[in-house]
C-alpha cells in the first residue's frame, strides 16, 4: 500500500494525509482551496469571522474547490471578569497608547465567540466534510447533532489526558500538538505547563493510548518531519507555519518579513497578544510582557486592546505589537506556492520512506 493511503485519507476523502492548519488570522479562501485541490485537506479558520460573513465565504470556497474542506471553530470558555487585573493591565498598556498618540484605550471586549447554537445551525447547513475544534469540544448535544449528519470531527490534544477525553467524546481523529507548534496551544483539560510537550515525545504516547487516527502537528515543515511522524504512528500531519510563506496566505508584510528572517529570531510562547498561550516570533510586546503574565486578562479580550497599537505601529513599519505567529521550525520555510509545497512534501516523504525501506 502506498504510504499516503490509509484510514485517515479514506475517511477524509483526500489523496494525501496533509492538513493545512486553519490559522484563523492567515488561512485565506485561496490557501484552503489550493491545498485541497493539491490533494491535501484545506482548512478555513472561522473563529474571528463576523457570523454573517461565514456562509458567503464558504460558498466562495466551494466555487474554488470540489474537494474536502475543514471548517474550524474555537470552543474556549468565556473570560472571567477581574477588575483588579484589568486595571493593572490597562495601566501597563497606557504608555504605549501615549507613545503612539492614541487618546483612548479601548475597553476589554470579546474578540470572538465560542462555538454556539447559531454556529451549529449554520455548520449543519453548510455540511462540510470535516469540522475541527480548538480548545476542546462543544457540548455533547452539539457533537451528537454533528455526528448524526456524518460530518467528521477533529480536535486538538496537547497531553495524553486530553487525547483520551477527545476519544471518549466521539471525535474521529485527534491532532497531537507538540510544544514546537506556532500559534495558539490547544490545551483545554490540562495545565498549560502540562501541555508543553515536544511532538516526538507526545505523539507515540497518544498513539498508544487511543484507537482513532492521530494527526501530528508542531514543527513539521518538510518530508523528513512527515516521515518521522508516520514512523511514530501518525496517520497524517498538520502544517501551519510552513504554509505562512505561501503567497496565498493572508500574512501582513511585516509578519512575512519576520518569517523570512526567522533564522535570526527566537520564537516563544506568550499570552501577550490574546490572553492565551501562543507561539510567535519575539518582538517588543512579547518581550515587555514576559514577566507580567499575571496581569494579562483572559482570552479573547486582550486583542481588543492590542489591535489599535498593532495598526499604529505597522503604519510606521514596526512589528512591535503584531502577533507574529510561527513555530520553532520557521527557518525551514520555503517561499513557494501552496500547490508546490504539497508536491514537495509528497516527493520528499516518498523518497525518504523508500530509502528507509531499502536499507
Amino acid at each position: 500500500m502506498t504510504w499516503f493511503k490509509n484510514t485517515l485519507t479514506k475517511s477524509l476523502n483526500i489523496k494525501y494525509p496533509i492538513i493545512q492548519a486553519p490559522m484563523a488570522s492567515a488561512a485565506s479562501i485561496e490557501l484552503a482551496a489550493a491545498v485541497s485541490n493539491a490533494g491535501g485537506l484545506g482548512s478555513l479558520g472561522l473563529s474571528y469571522y463576523k457570523f454573517e460573513d461565514i456562509l458567503s465565504d464558504y460558498k466562495s470556497l466551494l466555487r474554488k474547490t470540489n474537494h474536502s474542506i475543514n471548517l474550524n471553530f474555537f470552543t474556549h470558555k468565556n473570560p472571567k471578569k477581574n477588575d483588579i487585573q484589568a486595571k493593572k493591565y490597562m495601566n501597563e498598556m497606557q504608555k504605549y497608547f501615549s507613545e503612539y498618540n492614541i487618546p483612548i484605550i479601548p475597553n476589554l471586549i470579546n474578540t470572538t465567540e465560542p462555538f454556539n447554537s447559531e454556529h451549529l445551525e449554520l455548520l449543519l447547513k453548510m455540511n462540510p466534510k470535516v469540522v475541527s475544534f480548538h480548545f476542546g469540544l462543544p457540548n455533547s448535544n452539539y457533537i451528537k447533532s454533528i455526528k448524526q449528519q456524518k460530518i467528521l470531527i477533529i480536535s486538538t490534544a496537547t497531553t495524553v489526558k486530553e487525547a483520551k477525553i477527545l476519544e471518549d467524546s466521539g471525535v474521529d481523529a485527534i491532532i497531537a500538538q507538540g510544544f514546537e507548534a506556532g500559534g495558539h496551544r490547544g490545551t483545554f483539560a490540562s495545565s498549560y505547563n502540562e501541555g508543553e510537550i515536544g511532538l516526538f515525545s507526545l505523539l507515540p504516547q497518544i498513539v498508544d493510548a487511543t484507537s482513532v487516527p492521530i494527526i501530528a502537528a508542531g514543527g513539521i515543515t518538510n518530508g523528513r518531519g512527515i516521515a518521522a511522524a508516520l514512523m511514530l504512528g501518525a496517520k497524517g500531519v498538520q502544517l501551519g507555519t510552513a504554509f505562512l510563506s505561501c503567497p496565498e496566505a493572508t500574512v501582513h508584510p511585516l509578519w512575512k518579513k519576520a518569517l523570512s528572517e526567522s533564522s535570526e529570531k527566537e520564537t516563544r510562547i506568550t499570552k501577550a497578544f490574546t490572553g492565551r498561550p501562543a507561539r510567535g516570533i519575539v518582538n517588543r510586546l512579547l518581550n515587555d510582557m514576559e514577566n507580567k503574565k499575571d496581569i494579562i486578562p483572559d482570552f479573547p479580550t486582550v486583542g481588543s486592546v492590542v489591535k489599535p497599537l498593532a495598526h499604529a505601529a505597522a503604519k510606521q513599519g514596526k512589528n512591535d505589537f503584531l502577533s507574529l505567529w510561527a513555530g520553532q521550525s520557521a527557518p525551514m520555510n520555503r517561499n513557494v506556492t501552496s500547490k508546490k509545497l504539497v508536491e514537495l512534501l509528497i516527493k520528499e516523504t516518498s523518497s525518504i520512506l523508500k530509502l528507509y525501506k531499502n536499507t
